[in-house]
């Protein structure tokens, strides 16, 4: 049964003095009151009254109480207590129909200001008000701190020239000065040019015996003759076989004295020394002077043997071995080998890094071996080529046998010093190259950084020298050598070469020098006389390497005598795979990188490699067996018919012509047609026609020598072109048609195949191709008073040059 509803479940009326609900005039931001039980509510807003009575505040009256039967009325605070207690809530009923609006109670008091709201959305822009009045002025404020300096202003156009002035009035005329001190002598006027040459004078006395020469080459060792020795026993004389004969080395007369024995490092060598006499000799080799010989791990300081066998030859054996033949019958017999053994360089560096302080000086350093001896050469930062001068400082000792230091000293060492330094090492068995790094060091520290590879350690490039080997690794025993012939040139025993030494030709035995005979009786200009320097060399340097190139006919030249100051700082060059072109480079720089080549086309094709450069002008041989020369400025050229032109030159025959420029002017070598002999042809390379002076038809082989040149009018022989240690042995005057004296020149073929080789007067120096490898060779001479030249008269040619004693060994062939 639903409860029964009381007054007190009516809905109290609002409070006096609130404000009515349709009041809307301001927004409220607190929250709305918490829920409060009806019953609450009515207490809340009852008025104090009796027992059972409620006094509302319209002033009626209700009971306060609750109807539990017809006759009994229980108070509402006790039905509640009792409720709160023991009853447990019910659910919440639906909300009722919203009643009718009651009526509007009394205005009560004005409640507090509520809280600030919200700010509103702008409202429009307002109209612009009026000006306001002046305000006052204010005080003076301090100084500000100054600005920094502005930037400088463009300066301004430069104002246009003034007026001219008037002329000033003449001043007075000045004192006179004092007389001048007398001048001094003028300095000597050029000389003029050499006057005719006179008649012959009268001829001179003997003048005083020279100087004793030096000593002649050793002949070859003859034929060893044979000693017996008869002995008695008990008064008797022995048997015919038993006779005692001294040792001897049949076969040794075969082995040229001076000629070595070259074998390349690694390989196995064998010497031979077969001895007889009787008793049997018994042979002994040891290593001259006093040396000890490399056997595998041991050394020894002799071997008892027929054979003296190296297996796995090294550098270490280089030297002289000397093999003594005997038998207590005196004299004993000997023979000497002298082995050269070639291999590629071996650089070692000990300080590889090196630190230098900025302006002073930095000292490199390698080890070389090489044999045959190495061309050395430096290269800088950059690549660059080193060249010794106030800068850079070169030198090198002298080879101790195989071995050789290379020094470089750079001097006030600059920023674009520092960098990377190579040294390098070229033979004609191979190319090592070894390199540095130079860097800056702080002078400030107290100990310098330290360096990599101490003394002792350091950094090696190429081959190190094999490892000795003993005999048990030789090949099998050769067998006995045959019968060597008469002019064999013998090599441990063993014949390799059919040919006598080019080292021992005398060419000035039985020599003739004429004058070559024109055909239809044509006339020479005349003999040569107006001779411009008149020397002898007494040595040709060291070979200096320029740059490579992978050709073996190629050719390079300088100009002795420029016509412009740029045309003698320039090169040219010719390539044997372009026989029409001539190559012209403006500096040294150029021509080592080959860069910048100027092409200039030759009006005929070239032959061989033997040009020259003179006077602005290309001298060439052509195809068609004629001399060539090409203007270089204005590309005029002519052509000349060379007299009695033969076949090639030389050993290597490469050339059917060699050209050659000395300071008396320009020089034609080439052999005589149907002949051996060499012709020498002077020419007057300034006329027009390219005219011939005069002809030399000499009597030397030119198939059997190297090389030929000709300085101050003196035609050198080179015995060799191929032999790394060659000689030149031969000189002869051509001027005086004579040999000189005491010509004993060491010459070098670094890489064993000089296709060219000529001489330029302005530098000083030898130029040559050796197997693609362009050298310079300084050299020095003596210059020669012609009035002291000696009995012979220089203005009248002899028939034939003077006869000197010595050996003739002639060629096998």
């Amino acid at each position: 049964m639903p409860p029964a509803r009381t007054f007190a479940e009516a809905p109290p009326f609002p409070p006096t003095g609130s404000a009515p609900r349709s009041s809307r005039s301001k927004r409220r931001t607190e929250a709305a009151p918490p829920y409060k039980p009806t019953h609450e509510l009515m207490e809340d807003n009852a008025l104090p009254s009796s027992f059972g009575t409620t006094i509302t505040p319209n002033g009626a009256t209700t009971d306060k109480g609750s109807w539990i039967v017809s006759m009994s009325k229980i108070p509402v605070d006790t039905v509640q207590s009792f409720c709160r207690q023991h009853c447990l809530p019910g659910s919440k009923g639906e909300a009722g129909a919203m009643g009718p609006p009651g009526v509007r109670g009394v205005e009560g008091p004005r409640g507090e200001r509520g809280d600030r709201g919200y700010p509103g959305e702008q409202g429009p822009k307002g109209p612009k008000g009026d000006l306001g009045r002046e305000g006052r002025a204010g005080l003076d404020g301090n100084d500000g701190v100054p600005g920094e300096p502005g930037l400088d202003g463009v300066p301004g156009r430069n104002g246009n020239d003034g007026s001219p002035g008037t002329d000033g009035k003449p001043g007075t005329d000045g004192i006179p000065g004092k007389p001048g001190v007398d001048g001094k002598d003028g300095r000597p006027g050029l000389g003029g040019p050499p006057g005719a040459s006179g008649p012959p004078g009268v001829r001179g006395l003997p003048g005083p015996r020279g100087k004793a020469g030096t000593n002649g080459t050793p002949g070859h060792p003859g034929t060893p003759g044979i000693c017996v020795y008869r002995y008695k026993v008990n008064g008797q004389y022995a048997n015919a076989s038993e006779f005692l004969i001294p040792p001897s080395i049949p076969g040794s007369g075969l082995l040229a004295p001076q000629r070595p024995i070259i074998v390349e490092e690694g390989k196995n060598v064998r010497l031979r020394c077969a001895a007889t006499g009787h008793p049997i000799p018994t042979v002994v080799w040891s290593k001259v002077p006093g040396g000890v010989i490399p056997l595998g791990s041991w050394q020894v300081n002799y071997v008892t043997s027929h054979t003296l066998n190296i297996t796995r030859i090294t550098r270490e054996h280089m030297g002289e071995y000397m093999c003594i033949a005997s038998n207590g019958v005196p004299p004993a017999a000997n023979q000497t080998f002298r082995l050269e053994v070639h291999f590629s360089p071996f650089i070692h560096i000990h300080q590889q890094v090196l630190g230098v302080i900025l302006g002073s000086t930095a000292r490199l350093e390698c080890e070389v071996e090489a044999f045959p001896e190495p061309v050395l050469y430096w290269e800088g930062p950059g690549g660059r080529a080193i060249e010794a001068g106030d800068k850079y400082r070169v030198d090198s000792t002298d080879p101790d046998g195989y071995k050789i230091t290379m020094r470089l000293n750079v001097t006030r060492m600059g920023s674009a010093d520092f960098g990377q330094y190579k040294c390098y090492a070229k033979n004609s068995m191979g190319l090592v190259i070894g390199d540095f790094h130079v860097h800056e060091r702080d002078p400030r520290l107290a100990t310098p950084p330290p360096l990599q590879g101490g003394r002792g350690a350091g950094v090696s490039f190429g081959n190190q020298s094999p490892k000795l080997q003993s005999e048990e690794d030789l090949c099998p025993p050769q067998p006995q050598c045959p019968t060597c012939p008469a002019n064999g040139t013998a090599h441990g025993g063993h014949v390799t070469e059919m040919r006598c030494s080019s080292a021992a030709h005398d060419w000035s035995r039985n020599l003739h020098s004429d004058g070559l005979e024109l055909p239809n009786g044509t006339k020479w200009l005349g003999y040569p006389s107006n001779r411009t320097l008149n020397c002898k060399l007494y040595v040709v340097g060291k070979a200096v390497y320029l740059v490579y190139t992978n050709e073996a006919l190629g050719a390079w030249m300088r100009d002795p005598m420029p016509v412009t100051e740029a045309a003698g700082e320039q090169f040219w060059v010719t390539s044997q795979h372009n026989t029409q072109v001539l190559y012209e480079y403006a500096n040294k720089t150029a021509f080592r990188e080959r860069s910048g080549a100027k092409e200039i086309r030759l009006p005929q094709p070239f032959v061989g490699n033997s040009h020259v450069v003179y006077n602005g002008k290309f001298f060439y041989a052509s195809t068609s067996g004629k001399l060539v020369r090409l203007d270089l400025q204005k590309g005029d050229w002519k052509e000349m018919q060379v007299p009695s032109l033969g076949e090639k030159l030389y050993k290597g025959k490469y050339n059917s012509m060699d050209l050659n420029v000395d300071d008396n002017g320009l020089w034609v070598i080439y052999s005589l047609k149907d002949s051996n002999n060499t012709v020498v042809m002077k020419m007057d390379a300034f006329s027009p026609d390219l005219n011939a002076q005069y002809a030399w038809n000499i009597s030397i082989n030119n198939h059997l020598v190297g090389e030929m040149f000709i300085v101050c009018g003196v035609l050198y022989v080179v015995d060799s072109a191929e032999d790394n240690n060659s000689n030149i042995r031969f000189a002869l005057d051509l001027y005086r048609n004579m040999v000189l004296k005491d010509v004993e020149l060491s010459f070098t073929n670094p890489f064993g195949n000089t296709t060219m080789l000529g001489y330029n007067h302005r530098h000083k120096e030898l130029f040559s191709w050796d197997k693609g490898n362009q050298l310079t060779y300084p050299v020095r001479y003596h210059e020669i008073d012609d009035d002291k030249a000696g009995k012979e008269d220089k203005g009248e040619p002899e028939a034939s040059a003077r006869v000197e004693t010595g050996v003739d060994v002639l060629d096998s062939n």
